[in-house]
């Protein structure tokens, strides 16, 4: 991101304005759809047929997918707290967050819970947001600039 130039001073863009707002919107999205999937994979469980299936899912798969899909929804609610109050640590929280996304969709691969091509697709919009928490000037000025 560019520096914004205002009556001949040079101003670093701040806030949750801009590319970091639809970052926050898109974290809640992915917070929403992981919550959804949670619930769905929990009902198919209850019921197999379903979804075709014709077996249960073992119990500590779905107990490892179902409680990290639900750490990564409280997980969300944490940054949403850290970011909206403009604390330093939600950038590192940012990063650990996404690394954690990827740690856990590879677990969910080795244990059968998720495809290589879902393990790969749902691993994107993680890469894409450490990229972008570590290489933003609008994040780093919006949560290290005293308010």
């Amino acid at each position: 991101m560019s520096d914004v130039t205002v009556r001949g001073s040079t101003v670093a863009p701040e806030g949750i304005r801009g590319w970091l707002l639809i970052y926050v919107i898109m974290l809640g999205v992915l917070a929403l759809h992981g919550l959804g999937l949670t619930v769905a994979t929990l009902i198919i469980n209850a019921d197999p047929s379903l979804a075709g299936m014709d077996s249960f899912v073992p119990l500590p798969s779905l107990l490892l997918y179902v409680i990290g899909n639900l750490f990564l929804v409280l997980y969300t609610v944490v940054l949403y707290v850290l970011m909206f109050r403009r604390r330093k640590s939600a950038i590192i929280n940012n990063v650990i967050f996404h690394v954690l996304s990827v740690v856990f969709l590879v677990s969910w691969h080795i244990v059968g819970m998720k495809s290589a091509l879902g393990t790969v697709i749902d691993s994107a919009p993680a890469v894409v947001g450490v990229w972008y928490v570590l290489a933003s000037t609008r994040v780093r000025r919006t949560f290290t600039q005293p308010k």
